[in-house]
């Protein structure tokens, strides 16, 4: 993994956050993502759709594996900055609560975009912190996430796919590129600092 970004301690804007959303072919996206930030990365939201079983051992992999702490999201939580809070399984969406300070929130609803947890859930929770948010869509199969990025973006957020070169499967990303939700399509080994730059105290946006 890339040394860089962890031998230097950039600063955040206050208040920003970073969402991400992956399916198939995730896992080693999130590891080449996540192991590109800081230990004082900006609280970061992760919805992985992955079996109930095996979100612990992808929660335990990446916290071996990232500078940051990784963790799983509890209903209720205040997040923190170094803090990844992944979805903590198949039985709750991974929302954020909009209750003044950044509390997580997991809701037992039903299936949305035919996922539960789903980044479409996540995404649209943020869009009140619009120019506060940084979200990435990554490789997986469907379309879970392009409705919400496109919010996101419409908000003022920084949007960002992966482009179809190193998708495992070009889906959700193709379909909200498509769409227009997303002001950058990127490869995986450029997202983890596009995240981050728009997240930096001093940054400029870069559109289509």
């Amino acid at each position: 993994m890339p040394a860089e970004p962890r031998s230097r301690t950039p600063t955040f804007r206050d208040g920003a956050i970073v969402l991400i959303g992956a399916s198939t072919g995730g896992v080693d996206a999130l590891l080449t993502v996540l192991g590109q930030f800081p230990v004082s990365c900006p609280p970061t939201f992760v919805v992985q759709h992955t079996g109930g079983r095996f979100v612990s051992s992808l929660i335990s992999l990446l916290d071996r594996s990232v500078a940051a702490k990784v963790t799983a999201a509890t209903d209720g939580e205040e997040a923190r900055i170094g803090h990844i809070y992944l979805a903590p399984g198949d039985q709750a969406h991974l929302a954020l609560s909009q209750k003044g300070k950044l509390i997580t929130a997991l809701d037992p609803g039903a299936h949305y975009s035919g996922h539960r947890p789903s980044v479409d859930v996540l995404f649209r929770s943020a869009v009140p912190r619009g120019r506060r948010v940084a979200a990435a869509l990554l490789t997986g199969m469907g379309r879970d996430g392009a409705v919400g990025l496109k919010a996101l973006s419409a908000a003022g957020a920084e949007t960002i796919v992966q482009d179809e070169a190193t998708s495992v499967v070009y889906g959700m990303p193709r379909v909200a590129w498509e769409m227009g939700a997303a002001r950058q399509k990127l490869p995986i080994d450029r997202i983890g600092p596009a995240l981050l730059a728009a997240c930096a105290v001093t940054t400029s946006r870069v559109g289509h």
